[in-house]
């Protein structure tokens, strides 16, 4: 029987993408659209305390290590609280890691608020506080992908992902503004924790009538869980993209070589196009949906991608684009939006392609994956920026882009109709 809300009922097995509108497809799915505005709140919690985090760890620290080792911190615990928490929403019911994840954070985002009134963050603290907002974000994510497919038609599983992938930018982007106009840490602290209740209270309306297949078998291991990917053709394309892309798209090569350049006048214009960039991106994702010849969409923006790179990073190093603060915000906008667009389509249709006996273990195994790589690629860049100099990143940046286009020509056939 299906839920009375959404009008369908999940299935296990994947199904055609749908050519219709984003709009059209989760027409249907009422509970879906209320669980994202639910979860808007999460991200906007997210973005403010992203904010707040980077300034009591660089005080706490006295340098910007601090800020190098958190991450690493962050990064590896993530990987594994992914991985566990995967192989466990295919077994259990997500819901409770979801609504669990949620009331977490907001006890750590108390308490590092109280601790904050007493003075600088203690380092005993610190890093395991660290630690629990890492292992709270995935078992979140990795529960939700579960929870989405089951409240959306089997056809716009995908689709349903590009709009959560819109969700986590634009709720971001707010609790970056919260925390740059309220600009007290304890304060954005507490406006945090309370954000945060309030997704965890209408999350818990929204999910709880939701019914989640569950597997009766134990969840697959790893070696099993590689062996079906790559007895499925299509998703092991998406996966090989997903996991090539995270290496080869330097997330945070702007960030470094503007920062290389000691030009702190237009840093905080840089990095606005750049939030704007990554939004937009996002928002064009959901636009244009998961239709028609996905490789050459993805090629398209990644080689476009490059060019603004191999463009822009002479200039830029050169210290002639830093004088046209114009000219700087657009190139970072549209290097910015490119990026989102040619890094999240994959994850958007891998939520498509994957089955449902897997889908929780394969999509906790990526989101490891991701950040590993991720961190481990911004680690490389960090270090080429601060040894040797911007220039020498650049020009590794752009050997690795064309490296990392060479791999993508090889593949081929991620249509939305696999």
């Amino acid at each position: 029987m299906g839920d009375p809300l959404t009008g369908h009922t999940p299935t296990a097995s994947p199904a055609p993408i749908s050519h219709r509108s984003a709009l059209a497809q989760l027409r249907s799915s009422p509970r879906f659209a209320w669980l994202m505005v639910a979860l808007l709140f999460s991200a906007i919690s997210v973005g403010a305390r992203e904010v707040t985090r980077l300034r009591y760890v660089s005080d706490a620290f006295g340098s910007e290590f601090g800020i190098g080792t958190v991450a690493v911190v962050f990064a590896l615990t993530l990987a594994v609280s992914s991985v566990v928490a995967g192989r466990l929403v295919d077994t259990h019911d997500p819901r409770p890691y979801l609504v669990g994840s949620l009331v977490a954070s907001f006890v750590v985002t108390i308490i590092n608020a109280w601790l904050l009134t007493r003075g600088q963050m203690p380092m005993g603290w610190l890093i395991p506080s660290v630690a629990i907002e890492a292992v709270t974000f995935g078992v979140g994510t990795t529960g939700l992908v579960k929870i989405q497919a089951a409240v959306v038609p089997p056809s716009a599983r995908g689709t349903a992902e590009t709009v959560n992938i819109l969700r986590t930018g634009l709720g971001a982007a707010v609790g970056i503004v919260i925390a740059g106009v309220v600009d007290d840490p304890v304060v954005t602290l507490v406006l945090s924790a309370g954000i945060t209740v309030l997704a965890a209270v209408m999350v818990t309306v929204v999910v709880w009538p939701i019914v989640v297949p569950r597997l009766t078998v134990p969840a697959q291991r790893t070696a099993e869980l590689v062996r079906t990917v790559r007895s499925l053709p299509a998703l092991r394309r998406t996966v090989t993209i997903d996991l090539v892309l995270a290496v080869v798209l330097p997330t945070q090569f702007i960030a470094l070589v503007i920062t290389d350049q000691d030009t702190t006048a237009i840093t905080t214009l840089a990095f606005t196009a750049s939030l704007f960039g990554v939004v937009t991106g996002r928002l064009v994702l959901v636009a244009t949906g998961l239709t028609g010849n996905l490789t050459r969409r993805l090629r398209s923006s990644y080689l476009a991608f490059t060019a603004v790179a191999v463009a822009g990073t002479p200039a830029l190093i050169g210290g002639w684009i830093i004088d046209r603060r114009v000219l700087t915000a657009v190139a970072v906008f549209i290097a910015s939006a490119l990026l989102a667009f040619s890094q999240n389509l994959p994850v958007a249709l891998l939520q498509q392609q994957v089955p449902e006996a897997i889908r929780g273990s394969l999509s906790g195994a990526m989101n490891a994956a991701r950040n590993l790589l991720i961190a481990a690629t911004a680690v490389a860049v960090t270090t080429l920026t601060y040894v040797f100099s911007a220039a020498v990143l650049a020009g590794a940046t752009v050997v690795l882009l064309l490296a990392g286009y060479a791999v993508a020509k090889r593949f081929t056939g991620l249509t939305a109709d696999q």
